[in-house]
């Protein structure tokens, strides 16, 4: 996916806010930047002010890190005041820099005056684990983000897809974790369902075997047409192999669009989902199996219905207050 990272700003009400926090993070970090200023606008309503920058400053500072968000590696330990970091990923992307995680990020966590936050219970443990337990841990989920465009024909047609068709969309960075042979097999043993891939194109190969087979290939798309892949799905596959780490994006972005789910138990999954999706196992027979019950259309009306009411106790304004709440008992507002 592409898009443009937001301008560094201040929210409208900073002047009449009972606290000012500084959310401090790397503004080419595109997802993390969406993601600050979503909470930045959410918090609007809680009179706390959330400028977004790139370095800390004052005395209120939430930190965001992240695989591709490491400012927060060069300025903490500049820090002699109490502090908040969200750890969007516990661990690094690559094994290599586990030992620099080790070495940096998670020995901050374990100051007196760090708060953590992470996203789900699994990740918590996950963090203990790898960095030991951070002197303070909450858990604050993500939100579902609701979808703007909502009617699934004519989000079909701003793609050019067919409407009369059942088309199972398997979103986010196409790589072979997200079991894309296997589900490109089961698509095609299900009979009457169309596979599309709608993201960041990491298997290549995977990818072109796919678009032989007939598949739908939306690669790189931007913020909106991959917001109309979600929307136009008949059902959105979030599959993981068995090893993990606790990002749910696409999932997240499905429930906020009421879609069906077909998904794997791994991870944080079935935290973040609880029974609004379907499980399967992560293999060919058991992504078809799923695929199978899905191609009834009452069967996908009751798990539409149910990420909707899912996506409702996922709500930006549930994690602002939450953060807000925080933010005030820590800084002592």
């Amino acid at each position: 996916m592409t898009t443009t990272a937001r301008p560094l700003r201040v929210p409208y009400h900073t002047e009449t806010a009972s606290l000012t926090v500084a959310g401090v993070a790397n503004p080419s970090s595109v997802g993390i930047w969406r993601y600050a200023g979503h909470l930045a606008d959410a918090l609007a309503d809680t009179a706390v002010a959330y400028p977004l920058v790139d370095r800390p400053g004052g005395r209120a500072n939430h930190f965001h890190l992240a695989n591709s968000a490491r400012v927060f590696l060069r300025d903490v330990h500049r820090l002699r005041s109490p502090f908040v970091v969200t750890v969007h990923d516990v661990v690094p992307r690559t094994a290599a820099l586990l030992p620099l995680y080790r070495r940096l990020a998670y020995p901050p966590l374990r100051r007196s005056d760090a708060t953590t936050i992470v996203h789900s219970s699994f990740a918590a443990d996950m963090l203990s684990r790898e960095g030991g337990a951070p002197h303070r841990l909450e858990v604050i989920p993500h939100a579902a983000p609701a979808a703007q465009a909502g009617d699934r024909g004519a989000a079909r047609r701003s793609l050019g897809w067919r409407e009369d068709e059942l088309i199972v969309v398997l979103p986010g960075v196409i790589k072979p974790a997200k079991l894309v042979l296997e589900a490109m097999a089961a698509v095609l043993g299900a009979g009457r369902m169309r596979l599309a891939l709608a993201g960041k194109i990491a298997d290549r190969n995977a990818a072109r075997r796919a678009q032989d087979e007939g598949a739908l290939i939306l690669a790189d798309p931007d913020d909106v047409s991959y917001e109309l892949a979600i929307v136009a799905a008949d059902c959105v596959l979030c599959l993981r192999s068995g090893s993990v780490g606790e990002t749910n994006g696409p999932l997240l972005d499905a429930l906020g669009a009421g879609r069906a789910v077909l998904a794997t138990p791994t991870g944080s999954i079935p935290e973040v989902a609880g029974e609004a999706v379907r499980y399967c196992d992560g293999t060919e027979a058991g992504i078809r199996s799923g695929l199978l019950d899905l191609a009834d259309d009452r069967t996908r009306d009751e798990l539409e219905r149910a990420a909707r009411r899912r996506a409702a106790t996922l709500s930006w304004e549930a994690s602002a207050a939450h953060h807000a709440d925080l933010f005030r008992e820590v800084f002592d507002a």
